[in-house]
């Protein structure tokens, strides 16, 4: 607290003594007047090649460049495929501040059939209150997933099942285009193709404007939209020496006032991996060892078309957007057991080798639609804006299969499992946005949260003796769940000079209902709570900036945390929920700061979490040989460090950059499965490589390396892995081919060691090599439009959860 103090006097203190001047405006796009908020802005001295101040604009497109002295200069404003702009500006001592209105950037399309702008966007940019990370900069994300696009950004890791986590986290909230996403966690980044995707945002201390839901943030997935006039489209085919495939095509047309899209996206995104495990369990005085070894492979399917339309007036807006199809993962093992029991008690013991076949099946038929409309009552951020959102999951089936053959090829155990379901979502959101004076405004809006699921639980088992499965009516469990939260929320804005200043508060008053046939399972539970934002930016003279963030987070427990029955992940896991599992709740805290200079920049970025009552799945002994894992609050946890970017352009055909992340982590345990304390500093870097092999040729080659990192129960090791990529164009960039081959050297190993005193889990799992892929794109109309006068991307293993 003394810290954020000292800075806020420190940032109130400069600006006094520095010059009043300041010069105002606000980008948009000639023609559509759609706000800009990508750009470069620039104040130049005569004769001066660095410029005097340096900044972005926002999400209306405004901009500031703050304590100015007087005197003559240029503004310069540049984007990649817009023309520059520039502008002289006198600024006299008593100017004040100058505000220069609506600066209209006009699109490179008219009259310039023959000329190409050639140029690669900033990989990462920063802005108040996120990061945002450009998709067409990261080529070996072709043909892949938004996964694959994130995993060269700084604090991100990819475990050994495609699973994504921030600084140690997977707790966080995915976003499509401001909307909620169908699926959730990594599971919903892995379903958006990125050659659909423009851009990803990453929004680490979210505002109050946000939802409070996700302990390290928000990651918004910003799709393309082909806003050149006529009709636009793009198709990508892609395949891999894993059998994945995929093919995805997006067709927009730009009227004068309308666009309207459609798309769509077959996929099939798998992971092959070689498991072996070693397992002992203590149960009573029975002691039992089993290794199992054999192949997996993961599978994460979308087969989906969707559709929209926009209409825009001068300062009224409305949208339709509707998807319909079908999403799902699946995952099977072929595994060899071998298995030996001891009795402690008799010193009897036996040994038994078997053949294990598990498959697993989670789908859905999914159908969704979005309505937004948006009114602007004036150029100057005055704006109402409302929208809704419904999604009906039906014919939803998690299937579980578990069989266990003898070497001679008869079943010796099995079981069957179907869990039949539901699924409801719904979402309304009303914003509003009042400028109060040039420099300030206030945010305000409510927004309604419901989702519903009803299931049922049926499981069979194999009877050796009749060589037949029979319906377990102790287990058949029917469920219902129902979360529904209603939220406001208000945040005030300011820019003093050369100091951004944004607070909020979010007030979210949830109501839990989950209703089970399981006798003593059922609850209900309300609360309300509060969750405030504060966000700092502060510009210094040639181009230095100071971003300081807080924001206080949940994350709440999904269903399948809840769920008060035993599944079977194959013949040796079995899982079950926890239906009295509390919220977990998240103070973030971040300092950064970065500096640009010509087409370098570096940023560092310190941050500290904690967390209350985290949620972390525990593994016990349930039977001999079989283990049990349940989700439960284990305590409390820390992670506290600096996260490290440097991006440099060596020559003219080399870019590099080079991302550090270091913290230190602790568990702060509470429950016996676990105990005590356990500590230790991680650790990732990621080292990426950008060559212009030629006018049309571009080559990736990026090397990370992840440290190893304590769980509740014990510890992860460090992997390293290298991905090189080649990209080539043809027929004037129309036409795109891209050869990738991930985990070049065949380094990549996860391994990972669970210690209590009465289980014993040793986990490797190497990815299939080689994994080679190639992605072919076709686009149209979206690097120039024609010339016609009436025209205006660490997924590599399977299996790390047994």
């Amino acid at each position: 607290m003394r810290l954020l103090c000292l800075l806020l006097l420190t940032f109130f203190a400069a600006p006094a003594a520095a010059s009043p001047i300041c010069v105002a405006g606000r980008l948009a796009e000639t023609g559509s007047g759609k706000a800009i908020d990508f750009a470069e802005i620039y104040l130049f001295t005569g004769g001066n090649v660095r410029p005097a101040r340096q900044t972005l604009p926002d999400e209306q497109g405004g901009f500031r460049l703050d304590s100015v002295d007087p005197g003559a200069y240029t503004l310069m404003i540049r984007l990649i495929g817009y023309d520059v702009l520039t502008r002289e500006v006198a600024l006299e001592h008593s100017a004040g501040t100058v505000d220069l209105g609506v600066l209209y950037l006009t699109p490179l399309e008219n009259g310039i059939a023959e000329v190409e702008v050639v140029a690669a966007r900033k990989q990462l940019v920063y802005k108040l209150d996120k990061k945002v990370v450009d998709a067409s900069s990261n080529i070996m994300g072709g043909g892949g997933s938004a996964v694959d696009i994130l995993e060269n950004t700084p604090s991100v890791r990819v475990d050994a099942e495609g699973n994504l986590s921030f600084r140690g986290s997977s707790g966080f909230t995915v976003y499509v285009d401001g909307k909620p996403s169908v699926f959730s966690g990594s599971q919903a980044l892995e379903q958006i193709p990125a050659g659909h995707i423009e851009n990803i945002e990453i929004i680490t201390t979210p505002s109050a404007r946000h939802d409070a839901e996700g302990d390290v943030g928000i990651i918004n997935v910003i799709t393309k939209k082909h806003t050149q006039r006529g009709l636009s489209g793009t198709v990508n085919l892609s395949g891999s020496t894993a059998l994945s495939r995929n093919v995805d095509f997006l067709l927009t047309r730009q009227n004068e006032a309308s666009r309207w899209y459609a798309g769509g996206v077959w996929f099939d995104k798998l992971r092959k991996s070689d498991f072996e495990q070693q397992k002992t369990t203590v149960v009573d005085d029975l002691t039992t060892t089993s290794r199992s070894k054999g192949p997996r492979v993961g599978d994460n399917y979308n087969y989906t078309l969707k559709a929209g339309w926009a209409y825009a007036l001068p300062r009224t807006s409305f949208s339709v957007d509707v998807e319909g199809g079908y999403r799902g993962n699946k995952r099977n093992g072929r595994l060899d057991y071998r298995e030996s029991r001891f009795s402690q008690g008799t010193g009897d013991g036996e040994i038994g080798d078997y053949r294990s076949l598990d498959d697993y099946d989670n789908r859905e038929t999914i159908g969704l639609g979005t309505v937004a409309v948006g009114h602007r009552f004036n150029d100057k951020g005055h704006e109402l804006s409302a929208s809704f959102y419904y999604k009906y999951g039906g014919g939803a089936v998690e299937y579980f299969q578990s069989d266990l053959f003898n070497l001679q090829g008869e079943r010796e155990q099995g079981h069957r499992a179907w869990e039949s379901e539901y699924r409801i979502t719904a979402r309304g959101n009303l914003d509003y946005v009042l400028p109060y004076s040039k420099t300030g405004k206030i945010e305000a809006g409510y927004q309604y949260y419901s989702y519903l699921e009803d299931s049922k639980y049926e499981m069979q088992f194999w009877n050796p003796e009749t060589k037949t499965f029979y319906w377990r009516d102790d287990i058949y469990n029917t469920s219902y769940f129902r979360e529904n939260v209603n939220s406001v929320y208000a945040i005030l804005s300011e820019n003093l000079r050369a100091l951004e200043i944004q607070a909020g508060v979010r007030g979210e008053y949830t109501h839990t209902r989950l209703r089970s046939s399981i006798a003593g399972a059922s609850r209900d539970k309300r609360r309300f709570e509060g969750f405030p934002s504060m966000h700092l930016g502060y510009t210094f003279p040639r181009g230095h900036r100071l971003l300081v963030s807080y924001s206080r987070r949940t994350t709440r427990p999904q269903l399948f945390y809840m769920e008060p029955y035993i599944t079977f992940r194959d013949y040796y896991t079995a899982e079950i929920g926890n239906p009295d599992i509390r919220p977990e709740y998240i103070h973030s805290y971040e300092l950064t700061y970065r500096k640009s200079f010509r087409d370098n920049n570096v940023s560092a970025t310190f941050f500290h979490r904690s967390r209350r009552d985290k949620i972390e799945r525990l593994r016990v002994p349930y039977e001999a040989g079989v283990t049990l894992d349940s989700m439960a609050n284990v305590g409390h946890d820390y992670s506290t460090g600096v996260e490290l970017t440097a991006v440099v352009r060596v020559a003219r055909w080399w870019n590099t950059s080079l991302n550090g992340n270091l913290y230190y982590y602790k568990i702060r345990n509470e429950l016996a499965a676990g105990g005590g304390r356990e500590s230790s500093t991680n650790y990732d870097i990621m080292w990426n490589n950008a060559f212009d092999a030629g006018k049309n040729t571009r080559i990736q080659l990026d090397a990370n390396f992840v440290g190893p990192s304590v769980t509740t129960q014990g510890r992860t090791d460090a992997f390293w892995y290298v991905n090189l990529a080649v990209r080539q164009q043809f027929f004037k960039r129309k036409l795109s081919a891209t050869l990738s081959c991930r985990d070049l050297f065949g380094s990549a190993r996860y391994v990972s060691d669970i210690r209590t005193a009465d289980l014993q889990s040793l986990t490797r799992i190497r990815p299939k090599y080689p994994l080679i892929a190639l992605t072919l794109g076709y686009v149209f109309n979206s690097f120039k439009a024609k010339t016609d006068p009436a025209k205006e991307s660490h997924d590599l293993f399977e299996g790390t959860n047994h």
